[in-house]
């Protein structure tokens, strides 16, 4: 009889979690809605990058910069860390400059990337802050 009451209480707790807002056939769908906008969010940002990455590739200049620093940002995209990268850029035509960068990388290629190596970067002639490591 006990396992009943441990199905019953744990069924009390699962409705307890689910927001006011969620319970029911109106609040399951109104949860999958807001699921939706988070993906759809989330996938914008991820073709906004996309898009960035493609233009800096074509149009970018070409320069040098040094890691400075590297900071998980707590986030993944299909299993790949964003990284935060403080760097020291130098291109030609501009000052030495320090910029903060965030960047989606390859898992594969995170002890590349590490304070002290220099890597190639493409950066935004209008604007030397917005760039990509290359």
């Amino acid at each position: 009889m006990s396992l009943f009451k441990d199905v019953r209480n744990l069924k009390k707790q699962a409705k307890e979690m689910v927001p006011p807002e969620h319970r029911g056939i109106g609040g399951g769908f109104r949860a999958m809605r807001d699921g939706i906008a988070q993906a759809n969010q989330l996938m914008g940002g991820v073709a906004a990058e996309a898009q960035k990455a493609q233009y800096l590739a074509l149009q970018g200049r070409v320069g040098n910069a040094r890691i400075d620093a590297v900071r998980d940002s707590g986030t993944t995209i299909n299993e790949n860390p964003v990284v935060d990268f403080d760097l020291q850029v130098t291109v030609d035509g501009f000052a030495p400059y320090t910029v903060t960068h965030q960047q989606t990388i390859s898992r594969l290629s995170v002890a590349a990337l590490q304070p002290g190596t220099t890597v190639s970067v493409r950066i935004d002639p209008a604007n030397p802050q917005s760039l990509i490591i290359a």
